[in-house]
């Protein structure tokens, strides 16, 4: 009996030899490259026309590849990834969160690198409980990730990602900030993309973390103060390349973390720091106010360093709004 994963990866060789083939391909030479039945042949072919695939049939000829989904399918995603860090992808349709799919993964033992992929959320979820729209038109994608360091070494990897994130929405030709400690933004300070982490702790060590990201690529629905990729880039993104800049650019900047800290990125950080200069009101989750004042900058602990009455205050955790001028 086939397993999922090896449905899966059968499903993934007939549509690389519908997508490689120039005419027709025929049902039964795909059956013999796959050593299954013509019956198979057809399940499979069945299955990726569910995830959208347009894939024609002529008796006689065989199956030819009309259309690909606008979806970040693993299947259309995985070809356009540069970095070998990513050991296995999944998912591509509808879910209810896809840190909630990545974390039941890592409890199972997932290896690093394993990558749950949405085009769209029924419960997606952004930082301090608060709810994430995760319509249909965007990119969401949690990663597992196994860095081999204590805990307190981690407190930084929402910058980390959040960074790499920004990195790969730069190479899709937008302008982009950073909102300590989790928020991507257009130049114009309109939010484009979150990053919510979650992990597990063993002996003061860390077990897994999962990065979760929200991408707006099409804003199907309106939220006030966000932008979608498609209004930034005055074109139409494809879905899967939204999904594997981002991820590249999160490989990136987390490789670049494992071998020498915060450090060597805080420089890069800093520059897209969208908060620095601005005047501030730090709160904690029950809303009561940390510190308030100007921020100046983010420190090499990834902590945000507000002035408040003459002192430097570096913050480790906080939801930070922008406080407003008093009228006369």
């Amino acid at each position: 009996m086939t397993g999922p994963g090896e449905a899966q990866e059968r499903r993934a060789l007939v549509l690389a030899r519908l997508r490689a083939a120039s005419g027709p391909v025929s049902g039964q030479m795909l059956a013999e490259v796959l050593g299954v039945s013509r019956v198979a042949v057809r399940k499979h072919v069945a299955a990726l026309r569910t995830l959208g695939y347009g894939i024609g049939a002529r008796r006689g000829e065989g199956y030819t590849l009309l259309a690909v989904p606008d979806a970040p399918l693993p299947s259309e995603v995985a070809p356009l990834l540069r970095s070998g860090f990513y050991s296995r992808l999944v998912g591509g349709g509808s879910t209810a969160s896809t840190n909630d799919d990545a974390r039941a993964l890592a409890r199972a033992g997932a290896g690093e690198g394993t990558c749950v992929l949405a085009s769209a959320q029924t419960a997606g979820r952004g930082r301090l409980g608060r709810d994430w729209a995760s319509p249909r038109g965007g990119v969401y994608a949690s990663v597992v990730l196994r860095p081999a360091v204590e805990t307190p070494a981690s407190v930084v990897l929402p910058l980390v990602v959040g960074l790499g994130v920004a990195r790969g929405i730069a190479g899709l030709g937008v302008d982009t900030k950073l909102k300590w400690p989790n928020d991507v933004l257009d130049g114009e300070g309109r939010k484009v993309a979150g990053v919510l982490l979650e992990g597990l702790t063993e002996a003061w060590r860390v077990a897994w973390i999962v990065a979760g990201v929200g991408v707006n690529v099409r804003r199907t629905i309106r939220v006030e103060g966000a932008v979608g990729l498609d209004a930034l880039t005055g074109g139409r993104v494809p879905l899967a390349k939204a999904a594997a800049a981002v991820l590249d650019g999160i490989a990136d900047a987390y490789r670049a973390w494992q071998r020498g800290g915060f450090g060597p990125l805080h420089a890069e950080y800093d520059r897209r720091a969208w908060l620095n200069g601005r005047d501030v009101t730090v709160s904690d989750a029950a809303g009561v106010t940390l510190v308030a004042g100007r921020a100046e900058g983010v420190d090499e602990q990834g902590r945000l360093v507000v002035l408040c009455e003459g002192r430097r205050v570096p913050v480790v955790a906080g939801d930070v709004t922008l406080r407003r001028a008093p009228t006369a």
